[in-house]
């Protein structure tokens, strides 16, 4: 099989697991899979869910995925009320255009009472908006977990029917012992594409900085 039949065939399996609503396998330049995201209805345990997932993953590949790939978002939460249950909420997220075809893509976030705005130029043939946007998302996280650098590796926006995912993938790297980890998050497509971009890039780190801190 193509990686896009693979691709394919595990979606449509996964999708088939019970509780799960959607979900979306991405493929690196080597034909590896890179990262999996499973979209619950809520009802189930993620730990459940993940070691499904991993089971299926087995019967197509004959081996078991690595589990940091794997990100299973439950949407039977509001995003919106979800980030402002969080440690870090989402504030704003915009672009400024400067001189001679620089784009600077801010955002705001809040943690503990203090508000935290990062900023990111580039010219657009270096990077797309979502980028520069997702990487300001990035950069104001760092503020917050000082132990580790964290990169934007890839952004996708998935139709899940009658609501669009942005997807975000994440490489952590713990400044201390070198261990690094890719963690995947997830919002509805709103309107307004660069708030979606940056509460996804959130999401993937939101509930885990706990551990991390």
């Amino acid at each position: 099989m193509s990686n896009q039949e693979l691709k394919l065939e595990l979606e449509k399996r996964f999708r088939l697991l019970r509780n799960v609503q959607g979900a979306h396998v991405d493929f690196d330049e080597a034909g590896d899979v890179h990262a999996i995201g499973v979209f619950s209805d809520g009802t189930r345990p993620p730990k459940e869910i993940k070691r499904d997932v991993e089971e299926t993953f087995r019967n197509v590949f004959g081996y078991r995925v690595n589990h940091n790939k794997i990100s299973i978002v439950e949407q039977s939460f509001d995003f919106e009320e979800q980030a402002a249950l969080s440690r870090v909420r989402f504030l704003t997220a915009y672009q400024i255009q400067r001189a001679h075809g620089v784009v600077e893509g801010v955002v705001q976030l809040e943690y503990q009472g203090m508000v935290i705005s990062e900023s990111v130029e580039a010219h657009h043939f270096e990077m797309q908006l979502e980028y520069i946007v997702a990487n300001a998302t990035a950069q104001a996280l760092m503020r917050v977990l000082t132990d580790y650098n964290i990169r934007v590796d890839r952004i996708r926006i998935i139709d899940m029917g009658d609501n669009d995912i942005v997807c975000t993938t994440l490489s952590i790297v713990n400044r201390n012992s070198g261990a690094n980890n890719m963690y995947v998050g997830a919002a509805i497509r709103s309107k307004d594409l660069l708030s979606s971009v940056a509460k996804a890039t959130l999401d993937a780190l939101n509930r885990k900085m706990d551990n991390m801190n």
